[in-house]
C-alpha cells in the first residue's frame, strides 16, 4: 500500500536533510516523497534531490515549485498530486523518530474501518524543555485531540469531505477535523491511536510561540463555522488565552523555570 508524505518547504536548508534522511530510511519503502516548494531562494531543492540521487530512489521523490496561498495551498497542491492510497504531512524541519514508521503506519491501515491514524510526538524545545506528547484525545470544543504532523488519512477522506481551507493559515488541521466532525462523525470514531515510541521528532523552538494569538482568533473562526462555537468552546478559548497572557508575562520576568515546569505537568 503505497504511502504518500507530503513536505512543504521554504527555503528549509537548514533542516531538510534530516527531514529528507528519516523518510529515505524507512525499513518499508513503499512511498513517494512529495515536495511542495514555495519558490525557495537558497539550495533547498538541491539539497533533496542530490540525496535521492544519491540514495538512487529519485523515483520516489515528486517535486512542485511554485508560489502558493500559504501552508493550507502547499498541503492541498501535495494531497492533489498524492498518487498513495495513505496520506501523511512531514513538515520540512520535522523528522520521523525512528526508520520503522512507516512500518507501523501500513499495518495499521491493514484494519478493516481504520481512516486515520495518529499517534506522539517527541517535542524538541532546547529552550523551555523537550517531552513526548501523547494526543490529548479530547472534545473538539477543547482543544486540537490528535498531534497534526503524525496524522494519516486514506486517499478516500480527502477524495470525499475535501481538503484544508485556504482561509486558515495556522489551524487549518484543527479545522479540518471539525469539518470531518459535521459532516461525519464517525470519521474521528475510526481512528487509531499507534501507542509505543513517538511517530515525529517536531522541532520547536521559542519563537515557535509567536503566532499562538493569531491561531486562537482563527480557532474561534474555525468553533463558529463548524456550528461549535458553544459555551464549552467559549470557556475552553478563555482559559487558553489566560494561560498564553500567564505565560508571556512569566517569560518578560525572567521566571522561564515555571514555564518549564507547566509544560513538564501537562504532558508528563
Amino acid at each position: 500500500m503505497l504511502i504518500s508524505i507530503i513536505t512543504p518547504t521554504f527555503n528549509s536548508s537548514n533542516t531538510i536533510a534530516q527531514c529528507v534522511n528519516s523518510i529515505v530510511g524507512q525499513s518499508n519503502q513503499n512511498f513517494e516523497h512529495i515536495i511542495v516548494d514555495n519558490l525557495s531562494t537558497d539550495d533547498t531543492i538541491e539539497i533533496i534531490s542530490e540525496m535521492y540521487q544519491l540514495e538512487n530512489k529519485a523515483e520516489k521523490l515528486k517535486i512542485i515549485s511554485e508560489k502558493d496561498r500559504g501552508i493550507s495551498d502547499a498541503f492541498n497542491k501535495g494531497i492533489d498530486a498524492a498518487s498513495g492510497k495513505i496520506i501523511g504531512i512531514l513538515n520540512s524541519d520535522d523528522c520521523f523518530y525512528n526508520n520503522y514508521i512507516l512500518e507501523r503506519i501500513a499495518v495499521a491501515f491493514k484494519k478493516e474501518g481504520v481512516q486515520l491514524i495518529h499517534g506522539k510526538i517527541l517535542m524538541n524545545d532546547p529552550v523551555y524543555g523537550s517531552n513526548i506528547r501523547k494526543p490529548l484525545l479530547c472534545d473538539l470544543t477543547k482543544a486540537m485531540p490528535y498531534n497534526h504532523p503524525t496524522m494519516y488519512f486514506r486517499r478516500d477522506v480527502y477524495e470525499k469531505y475535501g481538503v484544508y481551507d485556504l482561509d486558515y493559515k495556522i489551524v487549518m488541521d484543527y479545522e479540518y477535523l471539525m469539518r470531518l466532525h459535521q459532516q461525519n462523525p464517525a470519521i474521528l470514531n475510526e481512528s487509531l491511536y499507534l501507542d509505543g515510541d513517538p511517530m515525529v521528532v517536531m522541532n520547536f523552538g521559542g519563537n515557535s510561540w509567536k503566532f499562538e494569538k493569531a491561531s486562537l482568533t482563527e480557532t474561534k473562526k474555525a468553533f463558529i463555522k463548524n456550528n461549535l462555537w458553544n459555551n464549552n468552546a467559549r470557556f475552553n478559548l478563555f482559559l487558553r488565552r489566560v494561560r498564553l497572557d500567564l505565560r508571556n508575562i512569566l517569560i518578560k520576568l525572567h521566571l522561564d523555570i515555571f514555564v518549564r515546569w507547566w509544560r513538564r505537568w501537562k504532558w508528563r
